[in-house]
């Protein structure tokens, strides 16, 4: 007797059926997107760090400063426009009012 003409029976029928396959692609594909996400979440938290945004553009264009990037007049622009903002925490290093400052101070738009 040939067992590859006889359908499948019970469960193998349940997991031969296209309906059944494409179910089990979509939960996989969803679980491969939970996983991801949540690594990522984790990834950015662990990378997160709690430096004061000033200190560290105070930092950086001090650094410019002495490099001969900027001039004398330039950082002293950045510095007085810094101290104008309050005094804040941010915990991303890629913040819009940080360009604005650049831009206001060298005079040119980014």
């Amino acid at each position: 007797m040939n067992t590859a003409q006889n359908p499948p029976v019970g469960i193998w029928k349940l997991l031969s059926s296209s309906t059944f396959q494409a179910a089990l692609g979509v939960l996989i594909v969803l679980a491969v997107c939970w996983v991801a996400f949540y690594v990522m979440a984790r990834l950015r938290d662990s990378n997160r760090q709690d430096v004061p945004l000033d200190d560290l553009l105070r930092k950086n264009f001090e650094e410019m400063r002495s490099g001969g990037e900027i001039s004398e007049t330039e950082f002293r622009n950045i510095t007085s426009l810094l101290e104008e903002k309050p005094r804040r925490n941010s915990s991303s290093i890629e913040n819009p009012a940080s360009d604005s400052i650049v831009a206001k101070s060298t005079g040119k738009n980014t």
